[in-house]
């Protein structure tokens, strides 16, 4: 009871993980970071990606910081924007003229990546200048706010604070009333991941005075910010969005800028914004981009609400329970886990790709690997035990060839009680007036000669891949067909075979036998073919396997009635002739009554077989 259990307990544990309702816990936030590089993942497979043409990063570069080391020092004087570049910061006035360069030539908006929530280090007349130079386009111009936390997580309440910095009230002249908020939120790992939703901004900055920063991405582009967060579509590694640097933005080409959206922001790793994304460190200005991006082509991704997502973890345990359920075998079982888990990746990575949809992947794959990895190691294990049965039990019984095919795929042949119906031929020997023989010699000496005659015509059985079903006394009961058939036609001459290769032994130790001054002995052999019950017959303590049914008291039957027949020490049922090939050397018998069987029976004495007969249907060999 405990092997079911618990492989359904593993098909169960990482999708209850991914509830909704459990994700804060610790194993429901390992499945989200695994989710996390699962993505990151993704993204690298899929590869760079185009950017709408709507946006541009107007770049403070290495390159600008540096003009000194750059330009020859009458190059630089002779612009007066170079003249004020230099180590960051710049005065905010140069920052608004590169700001006004892109709304004169028609852009759109202008964004700050840039927060500037204390007073300019150059002093209010650079304040004031910012101001000024952008008071025409004061309805397109965002600057930037942003949180800052302090405090260790997990400390206790008022452990961590929440800081949240936005543009001096001074500046806000100069800008939309409400600031873009310029934090992403990232994964477990650290990788920059999503954009915030409206519960993430009512939750972290609900008890700052409004009006609340909305997401940069959304207001840039004028977009509602949707409840949950967004999922960036990064479009690939740093460079691939569009930058022009800040020291070149007079030398750019008439309508550049028309119509764009432009973001102001650091890209020079020097000045430390450098997050971490699925391909690669990027300056944080850039992940702005590939999130405004996102927004403006709307290919960021979404989750499941979580409502449909509890209905999807569910719907897949039933399935994998269902499909694992079904497996007999350890090898079925792995076979329908590894396509279970494919049709997730394959759904998963489809709706990522195509619609930007983020299913639970991992938890959705983990539960078909690791309930059929319960599975079918308790499955390989029972099949470990019933081929190590079946050896111990069958080994001296049939044909190594027959024993390996049975190996192969024991079922539940090897140790379970019970049987199934199957159609085999039925061959049974006994000693002819072995009784008198029996008496006459010393119990050592009569085990010794039962060996000699056994070992002799057993061989035969074994020869022609039959099963050697048990010794009675004197009497040999023998199968072929079961528990793997041939076919009736090629089990019918394998026991024909089999009884010829017999009488022939015989002869033979009847030769040694009178060498050494002991009788000699007769059989008689009967062959019948018919339907039977093939299984294990015992207690669960000892198990034997065997077949019963009408065909096997035919088979007897026939064997006594050799008494009445002395020449003919093999006879066949009518029934076993017409499987065999033309040729078959037989003398009719007539028709005789058997006990227990309802009609008489049509018996045939075998003397042998004809050229034509012996090269009948091959005998598969396994």
């Amino acid at each position: 009871m405990l092997a079911p259990l618990l492989w359904r307990l593993g098909v169960a544990m990482p999708l209850l993980a991914a509830l909704p309702v459990l994700q804060a816990t610790p194993p429901g936030q390992g499945l989200a970071a695994l989710e996390a590089q699962t993505q990151a993942l993704a993204f690298r497979l899929r590869g760079p990606r185009p950017v709408p043409k709507a946006l541009v990063i107007l770049a403070i570069d290495a390159d600008s910081l540096a003009l000194d080391r750059l330009l020859a020092p009458g190059e630089r004087d002779s612009v007066p924007l170079w003249r004020a570049m230099g180590a960051w910061p710049w005065p905010r006035a140069l920052q608004a003229e590169l700001a006004a360069t892109a709304l004169e030539g028609g852009a759109a908006r202008v964004v700050f990546n840039v927060v500037q929530a204390q007073p300019s280090r150059f002093g209010p007349d650079d304040d004031e200048a910012f101001v000024r130079r952008l008071a025409p386009w004061r309805d397109r111009v965002v600057l930037a706010a942003a949180v800052t936390r302090q405090g260790v997580p997990g400390a206790g309440q008022g452990s961590v604070q929440v800081q949240l910095s936005r543009p001096q009230a001074s500046l806000a002249a100069a800008a939309v009333p409400v600031p873009a908020l310029t934090t992403v939120l990232q994964s477990p790992q650290g990788l920059a991941e999503a954009i915030p939703g409206q519960d993430w901004i009512v939750e972290q900055l609900g008890a700052f005075t409004p009006p609340l920063p909305r997401p940069l991405a959304y207001t840039a582009s004028a977009v509602p910010v949707p409840r949950q967060p967004v999922g960036i579509d990064f479009p690939g590694p740093s460079g691939t969005i569009p930058q022009v640097p800040a020291w070149q933005v007079l030398q750019q080409p008439a309508g550049l800028w028309r119509g764009r959206t432009v973001l102001i922001g650091a890209t020079a790793p020097d000045l430390g914004d450098q997050q971490e994304t699925p391909f690669g460190p990027q300056s944080g200005t850039e992940v702005q981009a590939a999130a405004l991006a996102s927004v403006l082509a709307g290919s960021g991704f979404r989750h499941l609400d979580p409502l449909p997502a509890t209905g999807l973890l569910l719907a897949w345990a039933a399935l994998v329970l269902l499909v694992l359920g079904r497996a007999r075998q350890a090898s079925d079982t792995a076979t329908l886990a590894l396509a279970l888990g494919l049709g997730a990746l394959v759904a998963g990575g489809g709706l990522w790709a195509l619609a930007h949809l983020v299913l639970p992947v991992p938890a959705l794959l983990l539960a078909p690997l690791l309930g059929g990895g319960l599975r079918g190691g308790g499955q390989w294990r029972q099949e470990s035990r019933e081929r190590a049965y079946l050896h111990q039990v069958l080994a001296r019984r049939i044909s190594p060839a027959l024993l390996r095919e049975l190996l192969k795929n024991s079922g539940p042949l090897g140790t379970q009680l019970g049987g199934s119906r199957a159609r085999c031929v039925v061959l049974f020997t006994d000693l002819v007036d072995f009784t008198p023989l029996s008496a006459q010699l010393e119990p050592a000496a009569l085990f010794a000669l039962l060996n000699r005659y056994f070992a002799a015509i057993s061989g035969a059985v074994i020869e022609e891949q039959g099963l050697l079903d048990k010794f009675i006394g004197d009497a040999l009961m023998a199968e072929f067909g079961v528990p793997r058939s041939r076919g009736d036609a090629v089990e019918a001459l394998a026991a024909v075979r089999a009884a010829l290769a017999m009488r022939e032994r015989l002869v033979e130790l009847n030769r040694e036998l009178a060498a050494q001054g002991l009788p000699s002995l007769r059989q008689g052999i009967g062959l019948h073919v018919g339907e039977v019950i093939a299984g294990n017959l015992g207690s669960p303590q000892r198990l034997e396997f065997t077949v019963i049914g009408a065909a096997v008291n035919v088979a007897s039957r026939l064997e006594g009635l050799t008494r009445r027949f002395p020449d003919h020490p093999i006879l066949i049922s009518g029934e076993l002739l017409a499987l065999l090939p033309p040729g078959v050397e037989v003398d009719p018998l007539g028709r005789h009554p058997l006990k227990g069987w309802p009609q008489p029976l049509e018996v045939f004495g075998l003397r042998g077989l004809g050229p034509a007969a012996d090269a009948g249907p091959g005998l598969a060999s396994s």
